[in-house]
């Protein structure tokens, strides 16, 4: 952390640094600088190298709406567009959410990092190199966690390449048909059969055994002396976030040492154990590839083995991704609907697929997301698939994939023998049912469409109706029981409701009329600064503003959006201040100028209001003769005119 982001600056006046949080609270401590003062040239550089379009869009699939980009919210259950972003303010904005900022503030958001993280972070990404870190303050765990695995990944990465350990590593990948064009763009590695290969190598660049330990790299010995590698003898597959950056890796056993019988099979994936970088749950192989794709084509293909997305990648299916070892879950299906309308997961068609399609039915019901369901024949994965019959076939099975429903019933009419009893009858459907209700639950909880659900009800029914000879309405009231059930279940499991945030209560007038004019008419602050007192703003937030204006006026001699967005890191704060300037780039038809008058002529009046309540005091509480009490009624007179927006009367 470099101590020109930490040192406190302190303005002309030699007053303390202002802090994030509105005056009398306790900063937040997280926001641009953590509440560290004045800007810097280093954050002036990053931001404007940085795009805020082209930040936010890694992350989530962008749409041009009217002057401004509009995408699925990354932090709340978004079913509509709701967060903007403004390309040429540099500006985003959650109006759900009540979240908005710069590019600091949406990274550190996103990725929950400090405020120093963020600038190395941008600043890497743009290429700029952050001068001397004065005062020696060390980095942050997370980054130091992410150069060894950046280095790891080199190590794995060079062996696969050109070590004779690796020979096996190499004659697997030919056998799976994927391309050596293909090892390199994913950055495949090998482990080799070593207990300390990797501690090794980490030793020769000042890499001790902790920060492979933390990094999930090394495991501890049971006795306690010592480690050795988590990943030996397997081929290494680099797995990164949407930035591109080495997370974790998923290692695969070889097939002779499955084969071995010296000794007991190992398990032929393993993971990166969870940490501070790396969640199975809310991950994907290859979206940092994909995603690309996904937005364009709407469609995330989902598939359960490495190979297999490689597979896909090789053959031109470049919107498939990978889950990692586990079945896809409600958080990826979360990711996966910021870039993609539409997700579909291939599963190989043998039992355990079967199995697999039941758990990801179960989970994914509950989330408003269109999801199909594409089996592929039995005994194949896409791999063989792709290699054995092509792309077109796998794109056919893939376009072919049916509506989750479809395939409960599908699954539950197949599974019947041909002269299954009533009651095995009856348990079939019992669980399409249930599949049923728990959707229309979902749909119903989530604020969906259900008037289009009760279409693909309806059909379910029908199909139910025909293949088993029920009533449609003895069906119906049935589901309509189960569907209550599910809705209590889920608010069961949830505990304590989710709140949306309260609808915040807007500025008074004069306190927004004033922030507009600070925040987007630039020869307008010092104005501001000079003839409005702080006393003269009503609420807590525009005195807050109003003082970090003064702050950057002295330092600077102007007031910029970034500028307040440095000295004020508390979100809340940033949102407000978003949403004040996007206010005042909605109004139509008054110029700067305009604006700059209106607020002079307002200041006038103001001033000419208070003056009038100072004189009529003075009429009320002092004993005044004659002459004396009629010059001050006439200098009433004349200050309400003045306070009322009247010219004074002209004589003769």
């Amino acid at each position: 952390m470099s101590s020109a982001d930490q040192a406190p600056s302190f303005n002309a006046r030699g007053g303390q640094p202002l802090r994030g949080g509105f005056a009398g609270s306790a900063s937040s401590g997280r926001g641009n600088g953590g509440g560290s003062g004045l800007r810097d040239d280093q954050k002036e550089q990053v931001r404007e190298a940085t795009d805020i379009a082209d930040l936010v869009g890694s992350y989530v699939a962008l749409r041009r709406q009217g002057r401004n980009l509009v995408g699925l919210c990354p932090w709340h259950e978004d079913s509509r567009p709701s967060l903007q972003v403004n390309a040429e303010r540099q500006t985003f904005r959650c109006w759900v959410c009540n979240v908005g900022g710069d590019v600091f503030s949406f990274l550190m958001r996103m990725e929950r990092l400090e405020f120093p993280e963020a600038l190395e972070q941008l600043a890497t990404r743009a290429g700029i190199e952050l001068g001397a870190r004065r005062g020696g303050g060390q980095t942050s765990e997370r980054a130091a966690m992410l150069r060894t695995m950046s280095f790891a990944a080199d190590c794995f990465r060079r062996c696969l390449e050109s070590s004779e350990e690796a020979a096996d590593a190499r004659r697997y990948l030919t056998d799976r048909h994927l391309t050596g064009e293909t090892s390199t763009a994913a950055g495949l590695g090998f482990a080799p059969e070593r207990w300390d290969w990797l501690i090794g190598q980490a030793a020769k660049v000042g890499i001790g055994p902790q920060d492979l330990l933390r990094a999930g790299l090394a495991v501890e010995r049971s006795d306690g002396r010592g480690h050795y590698d988590r990943f030996r003898g397997r081929v290494i597959f680099p797995i990164r976030d949407v930035m591109g950056r080495c997370i974790a890796f998923g290692g695969r056993v070889l097939p002779s040492a499955v084969n071995d019988a010296r000794r007991d099979p190992p398990a032929k994936y393993i993971n990166s154990p969870e940490t501070p970088l790396f969640a199975k749950s809310n991950t994907l192989y290859g979206l940092d590839v994909a995603r690309q794709t996904i937005a364009s084509t709407k469609r995330a293909i989902v598939v359960e083995g490495y190979t297999d997305c490689l597979a896909a990648w090789q053959a031109g299916v470049g919107e498939t991704v990978a889950v990692l070892g586990t079945a896809l879950g409600p958080r990826h299906a979360r990711l996966l609907r910021r870039y993609a309308d539409r997700v579909v997961v291939v599963l190989d068609g043998d039992a355990a697929g079967r199995r697999r399609a039941n758990e990801v039915l179960d989970l994914l019901l509950a989330e408003p997301i269109d999801l199909r369901i594409a089996r592929l024949p039995a005994g194949m994965d896409p791999c063989d698939l792709l290699t054995d019959e092509g792309a077109d076939a796998f794109r056919a099975i893939v376009d072919a994939a049916i509506d989750p429903l479809d395939y409960r019933l599908d699954e539950a009419v197949e599974q019947l023998p041909p002269d299954a009893a009533d009651s095995v009858c009856l348990t079939a459907v019992e669980s399409v049912l249930m599949a049923v209700a728990r959707a229309s639950a979902a749909v119903a909880r989530h604020g969906g469409d259900l008037s289009q659900f009760r279409l693909r009800e309806d059909q379910v029914v029908a199909r139910l109706v025909r293949r088993f000879g029920l009533d449609r309405g003895v069906l119906r009231a049935r589901i309509r029981d189960l569907s209550k059930g599910a809705a209590r279940r889920s608010d069961d499991d949830a505990g304590e409701p989710s709140r949306l945030p309260t609808k915040r209560e807007p500025l008074p007038p004069w306190d927004q009329e004033v922030l507009e004019v600070l925040v987007s008419v630039p020869e307008g602050a010092g104005l501001v600064v000079r003839e409005v007192p702080a006393e003269d703003l009503s609420s807590q937030f525009g005195k807050t503003v109003l003082q970090a204006a003064r702050q950057l006026f002295d330092e600077f001699g102007s007031v910029e959006l970034a500028g307040l967005f440095d000295l004020l890191p508390d979100p809340e704060i940033q949102s407000l201040l978003v949403d004040v300037d996007e206010q005042a780039a909605a109004r139509k038809g008054l110029t700067p100028p305009d604006r700059l008058q209106h607020l002079q002529e307002t200041l006038r009046r103001r001033q000419a209001h208070r003056e009038t309540e100072r004189t009529s005091r003075i009429l009320k509480t002092q004993s005044l003769d004659a002459d004396a009490e009629a010059a001050l009624l006439e200098q009433i007179v004349a200050q309400r005119r003045l306070a009322q927006g009247m010219s004074d009367p002209k004589e003769g």
